[in-house]
């Protein structure tokens, strides 16, 4: 492994990984995928706990913090290498003077923070158009009216709520509420009903969420009770949101609190909105 410096780039070994992840990011490849084989590839020719891994990491968390979010795996490995000393020992073991050292010790120091910190700006990908494209199928999928989902946003979840499937200027759309909060973890969708809402839209075959990234919570009676004829009756403020086009960037954006309503406090505008015989009036 070539080093000719004290910083975390100047390795020919994270370099060569750097620019690899990049190229085939670039190219539509999925993170995970990219990081999977990188990682079995080394494994295969050395020793899990060989010093050359150090860089293998380095090079996948600054890459993965770049294209989205460092994963909760290359992270806890980035962090072991640089609190446990292991990675200035191996610098002392090439040689490296006690100011060489010293300064080694800031840069890794300055790198394990700056990744500790979800990046502002995603780095945005080619539209991907080789071997790695998953053509969809135009349809969208057949969830149930309530159903909930947890999307995974660099290591956090935005939880969204589908109400009903129906026609948006003749192509087929799902329209989707948002909850305010990202979560640390899979919420319990009981515990959602004290939880802010926000309405999305539609989504389309082309805009909704890669499925991959969903993980269901569950279905709940009284989020049945939403759907698309709701939002400009709930709020006034809601009204551009009955008929937006949700993407799946708009997941990734943090939405204003002023505009969302606790969930339980919209299901009893609902409630009254509705008569006694659950209709509209």
């Amino acid at each position: 492994m070539g080093c000719w410096g004290m910083g975390i780039t100047q390795s020919d070994e994270y370099c060569e990984i750097y620019e690899r992840f990049m190229d085939e990011y670039e190219q539509g490849k999925p993170i995970a995928d990219i990081k999977k084989d990188i990682l079995n590839e080394y494994s295969e020719e050395f020793n899990e706990d060989d010093s050359i891994f150090h860089d293998v990491y380095f090079a996948l968390g600054k890459a993965e913090w770049m294209c989205g979010g460092i994963s909760n795996e290359v992270f806890e490995k980035i962090s072991h290498i640089i609190k446990s000393g292991e990675n200035i020992a191996f610098y002392r073991e090439l040689g490296a003077t006690e100011k060489d050292l010293k300064l080694r010790k800031k840069n890794l120091d300055k790198f394990l923070a700056s990744i500790s910190v979800a990046r502002g700006k995603i780095k945005k990908r080619k539209t991907p158009v080789d071997k790695y494209v998953k053509i969809r199928k135009q349809e969208l999928p057949d969830f149930r009216c309530g159903d909930v989902f947890a999307y995974e946003i660099q290591g956090k979840y935005r939880v969204l709520c589908f109400v009903d499937k129906g026609q948006f200027f003749e192509t087929e759309a799902l329209y989707c509420y948002a909850f305010f909060k990202l979560f640390e973890e899979l919420p319990v969708i009981d515990d959602l009903v004290n939880e802010y809402i926000i309405p999305l839209g539609y989504f389309t075959v082309e805009t909704f969420p890669h499925i991959e990234k969903l993980n269901f919570i569950g279905n709940n009676p009284e989020f049945k009770k939403l759907d698309i004829t709701h939002p400009h009756i709930i709020s006034e403020k809601w009204k551009p949101a009955t008929f937006a086009i949700a993407k799946e960037e708009n997941l990734l954006e943090d939405y204003p609190i002023d505009l969302c309503m606790k969930f339980s406090d919209c299901i009893k505008k609902i409630d009254i909105i509705k008569g006694a015989n659950n209709e509209y009036i």
